[in-house]
Parts: C-alpha cells; structure tokens; sequence
C-alpha cells in the first residue's frame, strides 16, 4: 500500500496499520513493550525498557485510538500507562527511571528529554479521556519545572544526576521536544500559559540561539547557552547528540513553528513563525537533499559539507509533516513538489510493505544499515506515525 501524504484516508490507513503491527507484535504481556524488533515481528530483549521508547509506543496506540476508538489500542494504552507509572516512575517519587533491564535499574539520570515524552504521553491520554491521566500530568510538569527550567534562559537544562547535580551541558533537541509536549499538553487542557511556554522556547531557539550561525540552528551548548561546536566531534553518529547541523531538526523545528502559528494565529499572530518555518525548510532541503539518489541526509558541518551522509527514518518523516503543512499553511508550488519528492522517496525505500512500518537508517546508497525496525529508545514508529498524524491534524483539509 502506497503512501500519499495528501490523501487523509492514505493517512489514516497507514497509522492503522503502523499500530497494528505493534499491537500484534509490541505487547510484552510481562509488562511494558517489545522494544527491539524486526519487520517479521521477532523480539529480542523483552526484558529491556527504554523511558522514551515505553512513552512514544504508548503515544502511538492513543492517536490510533483517537482516530479510529478501538478497545484494543485503548487497552495498549492502559498497558503503557501502568508500565510507566509502576516501574519507570522512582518509588521515591524524584522523577523517572531511565532504562530498565530485567526489573534492575541501569540509569536513574533524569532527562529533559525523557520528561518531554512523559508529558505528551499523559496529554495524549487526556484527551482520550483516561481517569487519573491530568493529575500524573500535572505531577511530571511541576517536577520538570522545579528541575529543569531556567527561566532566565527561558529554556530548560538537560540532565540531572541525583548523585551530581545539573550537567553544564544544555542542548537544543530536549527543549525541541519539550516545545512539542507543551502544545500537546496545551492542546490537551485548553490552558494558555503551556502554549505561551511552547512559543518562549521556540523563540529562543529558532531565533535567539541562531543569530552568531547565519540562522542555523546549532545542537550544543555550554552552561551559558552560548555555542559548543565541539561537543561530539569525534562521535558524529551519538543517538542523541550528534555533532553537526541536524536539517531533520530544521524541519522539524518548521513543522512546531506553523502548529505554534495555527495556535496563534487568531488576534495575535506572530509573523516570525511562519517566516522562521519558511526559512528552515529551506535551508533544510538546500543543505542535505540527495539530488541523485534522493533523501535527506542526517548531518551538516558548520562549513557546509555533509559530515553524516545515512538517511535516518526520522528525518524524512518530520520533513514529510513540515513539508505538507507548510503547503498548506503557507501555500506554494515548491513545498508541494518537495512534499511529492520525500513521498516518492520513503514509498520506494524506508516503507515496509505490508506492515507499513518504516526501515531505521539507511546508507547514503539506500540499504537499511540493520535488521531492526524498532530498538530501545532509538524508533519504534513514533516520527512516522506522528507524522501523519499531524498531517491529518495541521496540514490537510
């Protein structure tokens, strides 16, 4: 089955089957998620639990069930919840376990990043309507804050270890997807002042943050926000903290910019997102589109050259959303056709038929670098579930 990403039923479809696969495959009935897994459906692992992988798999089945009410992803969802809240969540009630093994704790690190994913888990179960689903919401925010949150910077810190302290290190994807959580959450409760804190970070990164780089969006800082361009030059591949400009977090960041400007829009609009949106899009594109062989690459150095030339799952999903609601947000020929292009692209080469879940990484030469379409806290469908999601959401008609 093809993908079209202008097609709402193709949309649909894709997700329904996205979280079929998981539903029949994913379900640890020990508790929890298989969180490695292969496009045939066979599991290693089982006993091992990544906090952001347990949150975005349960994200996944609560959308599916917003858009199509099932009992059974309904059910997952109530299986991820309790997951989280009886085995990730600290008995000592100072946040979340990391990674899991077996029932032995292998880091208790508290993450920005992880706290982003616990939030939208518990917004997307509260617009399912689950009882409790606000209050263990409010919990995790009040605690993100009191840890995090710098509200000089307005942005928020990384990582806290209970033994050290706060790291001097401070990134922009954690407060990436903290922005992103904090539309769902406001999405999820109607209370402005997460939306207005979803917009402060946004600011502050896309514009604040890129005025010494021409624009670009750097990933790492030191303590005082001002730019790290060594961190992780000698490991460029880092899951989460790779060296280089990062074009899927351009576009990304664009797809957060026009669902901020649809929340906005009314009264008080605010030019700069669709101008910063606009912008990265192309910039993006421009930077790591392989006019040969087609997808966007995973990194960019500061001199302009492609200094990790695989093309991530995750990169073209977002860039997919971006594309498609900015076509229909901002209107142009070009978005369109970049839209068609990433379409073409991931229908011959990421989407795994009949399953429709996508291939994790790929060489620059398009073969899938693993067997494993789903690893610990690395994907378990969530950007390209999300995406269409979110094109259903923002960017069709």
């Amino acid at each position: 089955m093809q993908l079209h990403p202008k097609s709402r039923e193709s949309l649909n479809q894709h997700i329904q089957r996205i979280a079929a696969f998981y539903a029949q495959h994913g379900l640890n009935p020990t508790g929890g998620f298989h969180q490695s897994l292969r496009a045939d459906g066979h599991h290693r692992d089982p006993g091992t639990h990544h906090l952001v992988s347990s949150c975005r798999i349960t994200v996944n089945f609560a959308r599916a069930a917003l858009l199509n009410p099932s009992d059974e992803y309904t059910g997952a969802v109530h299986h991820g919840l309790e997951f989280l809240a009886n085995h990730h969540w600290r008995e000592d009630g100072r946040g979340f376990h990391w990674m899991i093994q077996d029932d032995q704790v292998l880091d208790t690190d508290q993450y920005t990043y992880g706290y982003a994913f616990v939030l939208l888990t518990y917004a997307s179960a509260v617009k399912l309507g689950i009882d409790g689903a606000r209050q263990r919401l409010d919990t995790a925010y009040q605690l993100m804050q009191a840890t995090f949150w710098d509200d000089t910077q307005g942005l928020f810190a990384d990582q806290l270890s209970l033994t050290d302290g706060l790291s001097a290190y401070r990134g922009q994807n954690a407060n990436m997807h903290a922005c992103e959580a904090l539309i769902q959450v406001f999405e999820a409760t109607g209370e402005r002042d997460f939306l207005d804190q979803a917009l402060r970070i946004a600011h502050n990164i896309t514009v604040r943050q890129t005025q010494g780089t021409g624009g670009d969006i750097w990933e790492h800082y030191q303590q005082d926000w001002t730019p790290d361009f060594d961190y992780n030059r000698d490991d460029p591949k880092n899951l989460y903290k790779p060296w280089g400009y990062q074009p899927g977090h351009f576009t990304e960041w664009a797809k957060l910019l026009l669902i901020l400007d649809h929340h906005t829009q009314a009264g008080s609009r605010q030019p700069w997102l669709a101008e910063r949106a606009n912008w990265l899009l192309e910039r993006a594109w421009t930077a790591s589109w392989d006019a040969n062989r087609g997808g966007l690459y995973y990194g960019f150095a500061p001199d302009g050259h492609v200094c990790d030339d695989d093309k991530y799952f995750w990169v073209q999903a977002e860039s997919m959303a971006a594309y498609a609601i900015a076509a229909q947000r901002l209107g142009g020929a070009l978005h369109t056709e970049r839209l068609a292009a990433l379409a073409d692209y991931t229908n011959a080469h990421f989407v795994i038929q009949p399953s429709c879940v996508w291939h994790r990484v790929l060489s620059a030469d398009n073969h899938p670098m693993d067997e494993w379409v789903a690893l610990p806290g690395a994907k378990c469908d969530y950007h390209t579930l999300g995406a269409f999601w979110d094109i259903l959401q923002y960017g069709s008609a």
